[in-house]
């Protein structure tokens, strides 16, 4: 399902740390473009504490900023593709908090049982916490999300005024549901397994989908353990196996979320980006391009722009560098320039 092959595996480290952690991180010294101050704070979404990284490149004036929402499963501040993402943004002049997700890294809470309402409340708690920052300039804080994260946003900025901009890099638009079976299905291809295995696949992936919608284990029960006897088994041990399992609330709490409704509804300027590779991977790109331009189109929407990066898959990465595709950063910084750094 979604994301959730390696996630499942783990566990949740989060104890609700509080210890001040230490701040001279090398990969922020490429960020030479300018010195930054980078704080550890705290600040809260409802009844939970959230943490995460304040970085603000030095200025004598107030600067815009950016919420980052992490994708699917546990991610905090380590994130690798959320840090490098964040430089970006740190480049053009954007702040950054940089967050642990809820029940990730020093933030409390469970995201196993917590749904998309939750996890766009708990960015627009990072919006609002920013907008209490003097560092920041109230009026141009936004919200970049990352995969999954990608599909929280327009969720959260439909709901706020607050919320300045919107990037989306590599969210699908197509509901959860769908993506699972897209992802599933790519994900037994690049494992090598024959169609007939790939099918095997599929069905364990609607017998999930059923007993979240339905809670018919027994049919779910039978169709793992038949996927386990095949050679499909490595996929199908990814996937829960008793019915007590937390990731069955998350799934439930998601199972008919469809992003789409939602994007009708943002007004403020958005930047989407796709790599064009993703679509053997996570994401359905043509359909969640075709899907969202279709919405911009109905409401006439002017301030957007969507991109597909060739050659770069779900990470939006050169695939001869590995490192962000140059594509990618040049339009952002573009984007933000207009949009966002003025």
């Amino acid at each position: 399902m979604m994301q959730l092959g390696d996630s499942m595996t783990k566990r949740l480290t989060n104890a609700c740390l509080m210890a001040v952690l230490l701040f001279a991180d090398p990969i922020w010294a490429q960020v030479p473009t300018q010195a930054m101050q980078i704080v550890d704070v705290r600040y809260q979404s409802g009844k939970i504490t959230l943490a995460a990284l304040l970085m603000v490149p030095r200025s004598e004036r107030p600067l815009p900023a950016a919420v980052i929402i992490q994708g699917s499963g546990s991610s905090d501040r380590t994130n690798q593709w959320a840090r490098e993402i964040a430089e970006q943004l740190i480049r053009n002049g954007v702040a950054v908090l940089l967050t642990d997700k809820r029940g990730s890294g020093a933030s409390c809470g469970d995201w196993r049982v917590a749904g998309f309402s939750d996890l766009a409340a708990d960015a627009l708690a990072g919006v609002a916490f920013l907008r209490t920052r003097s560092e920041i300039d109230r009026q141009r804080v936004g919200l970049v999300g990352l995969s999954q994260g990608g599909s929280v946003a327009p969720l959260a900025a439909a709901r706020s005024d607050d919320v300045a901009f919107v990037i989306n890099i590599s969210g699908a638009t197509v509901g959860f549901a769908e993506q699972t079976f897209v992802e599933m299905a790519n994900t037994a291809r690049q494992a090598g397994l024959s169609e007939p295995l790939v099918e095997e696949v599929i069905r364990l992936n609607a017998a999930a989908a059923k007993y979240v919608t339905t809670g018919d284990w027994q049919q779910y029960e039978r169709a793992r353990t038949r996927a386990l006897q095949t050679g499909a088994r490595a996929i199908a041990a990814g996937f829960p196996a008793t019915a007590d399992e937390p990731i069955w609330t998350f799934l439930r709490s998601v199972a008919t979320y469809d992003p789409l409704p939602y994007w009708v509804h943002v007004a403020q300027p958005v930047f989407v980006v796709y790599g064009e590779e993703d679509e053997r991977d996570n994401v359905p790109v043509a359909e969640s391009v075709r899907r969202l331009e279709h919405v911009f189109r109905s409401v006439n929407k002017a301030n957007q722009r969507v991109l597909v990066v060739a050659g770069a898959g779900h990470a939006i990465r050169d695939p001869q560098t590995h490192r962000l595709a140059a594509r990618f950063v040049d339009a952002l910084a573009a984007w933000l320039q207009e949009h966002v750094s003025r």
